[in-house]
């Protein structure tokens, strides 16, 4: 079964000659440094014809029910697949060195590399493209860049969203059609959707969250807002309050990617930058639930 039209094909195939990875995962929380993956699945289109990977993996954990209502995978239908460094290398070999695209890129690549150093497995060349970054400059008149909200305006059959693989071929169906924008993308176009290189993170050697930085763990899994001191930015030194989403390995370091509710702003906070940690009263935080819509 072929997933992709030939107009899509040729499409993706005009910008990347030798073919293209679509991937996209499911997962027990969004932070590569601490979640654990429970499906890993992608599509690969290249001269040759179109593949499918597509596997759920045993976390040995239990899922939390708030991602269960979010992607229907249950704890019984992981229980005895393979573990996730089991899959690892199988997928590697699956994607070779060929270029990978992902919806919001920097979390599903932060898992796959994550999982890549913990097993001990080589980076390879692959150049990483984010559909998310990529729409927001060829398909700038959507109401948002979310891909439930693309696919719909798009008109692309999204059945099973927050399953991986139905995930990935919509991903790659919309970088298909962001790429049709433009009679010939050449490469300060394509460099609108690019990343980084997997081997950008061989200088990245440690993945640890500093024992300072441990109590925005649980900060993180209810996205619970939290003040940080911060030495960088417009307010260098001083504190903020913000809500912390997930922890994130990127080339040049851990990052906390967090809404600042200073600038309304989704940020990536260097680790190494922040300084100190101060709780939020009740008050204050109600207060900034009410003014940014907040739930919880």
């Amino acid at each position: 079964m072929n997933f992709l039209s030939d107009t899509e094909k040729e499409n993706l195939l005009r910008s990347f000659p030798n073919g293209i990875v679509a991937v996209d995962l499911e997962t027990t929380g969004l932070s590569p440094l601490i979640d654990k993956v429970i499906e890993l699945s992608a599509i690969k289109i290249t001269p040759y014809g179109e593949e499918t990977f597509d596997q759920l993996i045993d976390p040995r954990i239990d899922i939390p029910q708030f991602t269960i209502d979010i992607h229907g995978i249950t704890n019984d239908m992981v229980q005895g697949k393979p573990l996730y460094s089991d899959v690892l290398p199988d997928f590697i070999n699956f994607v070779g060195s060929l270029p990978l695209v992902a919806h919001n890129a920097k979390f599903d690549l932060g898992f796959i590399v994550f999982g890549m150093h913990q097993s001990k497995l080589d980076l390879n060349e692959s150049h990483v493209y984010c559909s998310c970054k990529f729409s927001r400059y060829s398909l700038r008149d959507m109401p948002n860049f979310k891909l439930a909200t693309l696919t719909k305006e798009l008109e692309i059959p999204l059945e099973n969203h927050h399953r991986a693989l139905d995930d990935a071929i919509a991903c790659l169906k919309v970088y298909a059609k962001g790429l049709s924008v433009f009679k010939k993308p050449d490469r300060k176009i394509l460099n609108e959707g690019y990343l980084f290189k997997m081997k950008d993170f061989e200088k990245q050697s440690d993945f640890e969250i500093p024992s300072k930085l441990k109590p925005i763990l649980e900060k993180v899994k209810k996205q619970e807002i939290i003040e940080i001191k911060y030495r960088g930015g417009s307010l260098k030194n001083q504190f903020r309050p913000i809500r912390p989403i997930s922890f994130l390995p990127m080339p040049q370091g851990n990052m906390l990617y967090a809404h600042c509710l200073v600038s309304d702003m989704y940020k990536s906070f260097s680790l190494k930058k922040i300084a100190e940690l101060k709780e939020v009263s009740e008050e204050a935080k109600n207060e900034l639930k009410e003014k940014f819509k907040l739930n919880g």
